[in-house]
């Protein structure tokens, strides 16, 4: 079978994102607030962060715009696995929604940001590979995380 750009690009996030879930189900609850030291978020905060970065991609490719500065920071998410996985599989069903309702040529389209100085804008194709491409980075910093925590996960390589 043979998949176009907005199937990949899906089953791409679909893919990483399970690993993500896989993981936030494993984390002790009373692992949610360790942290490896001063000046680092706590494990619950990483996972906070992660779904609200989504949720700033998502709000992008709706109005055209993304915006991190706008970022929900529902703190109350970080000490909660059971908040924390209603929100991203909240998050993850939105993204599936504007997907469905996206025509392939539509990945081509622009969305304006302002990330760092004289970066160019990323079409949607771009933007939902850098939304992937963020959550592997820190699916990398989690399993550092669980090695200090000492408790045993997925693993996600």
């Amino acid at each position: 079978m043979t998949r176009n750009l907005k199937e990949g690009l899906l089953a791409d996030w679909e893919w990483t994102r399970s690993l993500t879930l896989k993981y936030i189900e494993s984390v002790p609850d009373d692992k949610l607030s360790f942290s490896p030291g001063h000046g680092f978020g706590t494990l619950g905060r990483q996972l906070r962060h992660m779904a609200d970065v989504q949720e700033c991609y998502l709000k992008g490719l709706e109005t055209g715009e993304i915006d991190f500065k706008k970022k929900r920071k529902d703190y109350m998410m970080e000490t909660s696995k059971a908040k924390l996985l209603a929100y991203v599989k909240e998050l993850d069903e939105k993204l599936k929604s504007l997907m469905k309702n996206l025509e392939e040529e539509d990945l081509n389209k622009p969305v304006k940001w302002q990330v760092w100085e004289n970066l160019p804008d990323p079409t949607i194709f771009q933007a939902i590979t850098y939304m992937t491409q963020h959550e592997i980075f820190h699916q990398g910093i989690l399993q550092l995380y669980a090695a200090l925590a000492g408790f045993q996960t997925v693993r996600f390589f």
